[in-house]
């Protein structure tokens, strides 16, 4: 039979698939060879940047590896081997390096743009760590203006971190560091609504001076959209985790929280937000721009805690 003008033949399909397929071998081998001057972030990025296309998500890893940093205030850093040392030498010089490191964890893993996971039947949480953050002892000797010690009693508050995150300017950016995480500045104004859901204040807590934390971000698999994975089990015997959605001004997003029942655990599957007792913002999420995955916004816990645990991780995508 003559082949109509213009028909695909059996021989140049077989060849577009030929074509294809070394296509994204190509790109896998360029990606596990790092080639060029890329930075370990940048190499991240892009792996993220290529899974989000159906068509290489199965063939290209994520190459993502977890670094490690000390903040210190006197140069010395105890506990951990080789970080990278970050010197500062004031509050605002603290929470300038800790905003930019989530920073740049947010836009490693996509900005909430990208779906860089395999969908699944159940969905799941996926964490990845970007950081790994050792306090050094010296930040206790920061002081302020007045000369008196920030940070004596050895904790840094998060409240204030967050604070500095709604009203600084990110670099290249015209937005600030909250609005280019949650979509919004009006952290307080988040807060004071949350704190009518629980009947009392709500914090984002501590981070104490002398041990390690994690940056982390997350990803629900695209399944469901109901929001972030809980299950609604106490971590340890004493901690939950309740959901609060909220729109403020234009933005919609929702908190974690986490916190002690009034029973100290006891009845913890069928315990509500106002049963928690100092409930702490563990993360926020927001909904996929123009995807159907929620995301967890980069967050700040102490590494392998029961706070982290309770973010209910199914699977760590970076590597240590």
């Amino acid at each position: 039979m003559k082949k109509k003008k213009g028909e695909i033949t059996t021989q140049q399909i077989v060849l577009l698939i030929i074509l294809l397929v070394s296509f994204i071998v190509i790109l896998f081998l360029l990606f596990r060879l790092n080639i060029g001057n890329q930075s370990d972030s940048e190499i991240c990025h892009n792996s993220v940047t290529m899974r989000g296309n159906p068509i290489s998500k199965e063939a290209i890893p994520l190459k993502c590896a977890r670094s490690y940093i000390c903040i210190t205030k006197d140069g010395n850093c105890e506990g951990m081997t080789k970080p990278q040392v970050q010197k500062v030498n004031t509050a605002e010089d603290l929470y300038s390096v800790l905003a930019e490191e989530m920073a740049n964890c947010w836009w490693m893993f996509g900005e909430g743009k990208v779906n860089y996971v395999t969908d699944t039947m159940t969905k799941n949480n996926y964490c990845s760590i970007c950081n790994q953050i050792l306090f050094d002892n010296s930040l206790k000797n920061i002081k302020d203006k007045s000369g008196n010690a920030v940070f004596s009693s050895g904790k840094i508050s998060k409240d204030a971190l967050y604070d500095y995150l709604s009203k600084t300017k990110a670099p290249d950016k015209n937005i600030t560091y909250a609005q280019y995480f949650f979509g919004t500045s009006d952290i307080n104004k988040f807060k004071t609504e949350l704190s009518k859901q629980t009947k009392g204040p709500v914090s984002f807590g501590t981070i104490d001076i002398g041990k390690q934390y994690f940056v982390v971000v997350g990803i629900t698999s695209e399944v469901s959209t109901a929001g972030w994975v809980i299950r609604g089990a106490a971590v340890g015997g004493v901690l939950i985790v309740g959901l609060a959605t909220f729109g403020v001004g234009t933005a919609g997003f929702t908190a974690v929280l986490i916190g002690e029942t009034a029973a100290g655990g006891a009845g913890v599957a069928g315990a509500k937000i106002s049963d928690m007792v100092s409930p702490k913002i563990g993360a926020i999420t927001v909904e996929g721009d123009g995807i159907k995955n929620q995301f967890m916004t980069p967050t700040i816990q102490e590494a392998s805690s029961e706070e982290f645990k309770a973010l209910n991780c199914d699977d760590i995508l970076t590597s240590t």
